[in-house]
């Protein structure tokens, strides 16, 4: 009985090859890369000729899983510009795109699994074109100048699990914007907008939610009752922003929250009780605040936390026993101001695996500190103020790996920089800096011993030397129209020419045995005229001088010695013309684009 169904999944695997192909016309051309893949061609373009091929696409009938159009200058997406097409995931990044007509997508609606848009000029959530695209599964609009969200805008999308709006100019979203997709949203990104709260109405009763993306906002404070009944929110990222506090009630019913990140916020004390609302969580990012202590009661509450970091706040003291509620496994701390370990400093947390203490001013460990810690195999103490370590100090397990490079005690004579077990190692390839200072004076302890780290750039666009031409991509259902419009140039001190690297690489080559040099570009009839590039030779200005050393080595070869193929002369009457890479006629940055029309 089994062997009908293994036949028919043959058949529907033969069926999806012969449908998967990459048409000859992108055969023996720059401008479009082809790939093929059983479930369809992944046809990636980039430039300003890229548009011209989807006028050919829709002669054709092939299943396309993915079709790319970067940089190609588009300004508009017109009715029905991707008729016919059968495209899975549609990539329109890094263009000029102000405008998405309500039809653009027509023909896509039980096809298309995947759109990105980003690294345009929209101003709004093209909603009107959106619409009805039943399949859709993920919509990434990032790096546009998107202001509010006003309004429903994912009408009749009933497969939407992931949105991505990060990088545009957001500060409020209407409490009804994603209704439509409470019951399918699973992650949304809001990073880098212009948020000074956390969009707690739009958010609300999100069952589906899993993970949701705040960093690098204008929030300063956590409210009361803003996170409620998001049952299946995973992973809060709140980091980058301005928080200072942080209410005892900010969540409320969601109850599987496993990791949280508020790093690089503004955090200087944590009241008690305030982290109990997370109390599943797993992995706890506190780095980059302004904490000055860890007190006795702060993480009792969090019997499920294994990585906790605390990396570059200005703690100057742990309370006994802080950690003892915990199973950590991982606890970060470097980058603090701490100047002593003692007994009680991990006290009760026996499942530490791994402790960073590196870049703090410590210069005394009591003995014993470690030894209670059975499970730990990585201590990194590196980068502190440590002179003598006292007997016992550092105890664990045979398998106890121990960090000391740069503290001072590496500069003596039975210095080590690292213990492995019960051995000590000698490092001497490493720098230790500290060495060439004057370490054995008491210098004055740092604190804070690190700043905050600088946030990174983004929606940066690579720049691009060449002249703007602006294509716009226009449709109609009967007729083919062809528009062109070149925007006036932004204002740059960067030249608009760059390296034609296609014929740098070409003239790079060795030649081969018996070819004359340099080679000439030859034309074949198969190659499509738009990927032809004319061949205009260039004339040097002048020939400079062989060094005297390459003459002496001549005239030791002999007239007799055979030189090597790329060596060989030719007179004047059969040297070919010389090319200059850097001369082109047509330069592929100038661009003369059709129209994608419907067929």
């Amino acid at each position: 009985m089994a062997y009908p169904s293994v036949a028919l999944v043959a058949l529907l695997a033969l069926f999806s090859s012969v449908a998967a192909y990459c048409p000859a016309f992108l055969q023996n051309q720059t401008a479009c890369l082809c790939s093929t893949y059983i479930d369809g061609a992944i046809i990636r373009c980039n430039g300003p000729n890229g548009p011209l091929i989807v006028d050919e696409l829709k002669k054709t009938q092939i299943e396309i899983s993915e079709l790319a159009l970067e940089n190609a200058n588009i300004i508009e997406i017109s009715g029905k510009a991707f008729k016919n097409l059968r495209i899975k995931k549609l990539v329109l990044d890094n263009n000029r795109i102000r405008k998405i007509h309500a039809e653009a997508f027509s023909g896509l609606e039980n096809v298309l699994q995947d759109l990105s848009i980003n690294m345009n000029r929209l101003t709004k959530v093209p909603s009107e074109a959106i619409i009805g695209l039943r399949v859709l599964s993920v919509l990434s609009i990032k790096c546009n100048q998107i202001g509010d969200i006003e309004g429903s805008l994912f009408k009749n999308m009933p497969s939407l699990i992931e949105l991505n709006l990060s990088g545009n100019k957001i500060s409020q979203i209407d409490g009804i914007a994603l209704d439509e997709v409470k019951n399918t949203l699973q992650s949304l990104v809001l990073d880098n907008n212009a948020m000074t709260e956390v969009p707690s109405e739009a958010v609300r009763n999100l069952d589906s939610l899993i993970a949701l993306h705040l960093k690098n906002n204008q929030i300063t404070k956590l409210d009361k009752l803003q996170l409620v009944n998001m049952t299946s929110l995973n992973m809060l990222t709140l980091s980058g922003n301005q928080i200072n506090y942080i209410d005892k009630n900010f969540v409320l019913n969601s109850p599987k929250i496993f990791y949280v990140y508020l790093n690089n916020n503004n955090i200087g004390s944590i009241e008690l009780g305030t982290l109990a609302q997370f109390s599943e969580v797993q992995t706890l990012d506190l780095s980059y605040n302004h904490l000055a202590e860890v007190t006795t009661d702060m993480f009792r509450t969090l019997e499920h936390l294994q990585h906790l970091n605390l990396e570059g706040n200005s703690i100057t003291d742990i309370a006994p026993g802080a950690f003892s509620a915990t199973p950590l496994l991982l606890l970060w701390l470097p980058h603090n101001c701490l100047t002593s370990i003692t007994l009680s400093t991990f006290q009760g947390a026996p499942f530490l695996r791994q402790i960073s203490l590196a870049d703090n001013n410590i210069r005394n460990i009591q003995p014993g500190s470690f030894g209670y810690l059975p499970n730990l195999h990585t201590l990194d103490l590196s980068s502190n103020k440590i002179q003598v370590l006292q007997s016992g100090a550092i105890s664990g397990t045979d398998h106890l790996t121990v960090r000391l490079q740069e503290n001072p005690m590496v500069c003596s004579q039975d210095g080590f920089h690292v213990m492995n077990g019960r051995e000590a190692i000698n490092l001497t390839t490493e720098p230790n800096l500290i060495c060439k200072t004057d370490y054995n004076h008491n210098i004055q302890d740092m604190c804070p011993k690190k700043g905050k780290p600088a946030p990174m750039p983004v929606c940066v666009k690579p720049v691009k030397y060449e002249e703007i031409t602006t294509t716009i991509v226009t449709t109609t259902e009967a007729t083919t129209t062809t528009e062109v419009v070149t925007a006036a140039p932004e204002p740059s001190t960067i030249p608009s020419r760059h390296m034609n690297m296609e014929r740098f690489w070409r003239l790079s080559k060795r030649p081969s045995e018996g070819a004359p040099v340099p080679r000439q570009r030859f034309e074949s009839p198969s190659v499509p005229a738009v990927a032809q590039i004319p061949f205009i030779p260039a004339v040097p200005q002048f020939m400079p001088a062989m060094p005297s050393r390459v003459n002496e080595r001549l005239k030791q070869l002999g007239a007799n010695r055979t030189l090597p193929p790329w060596l060989k002369t030719e007179s004047k009457g059969s040297k070919a013309d010389t090319v200059e890479f850097n001369s082109d006629a047509a330069p592929e940055t100038v661009a003369v684009a059709e129209t994608i029309s419907s067929q």
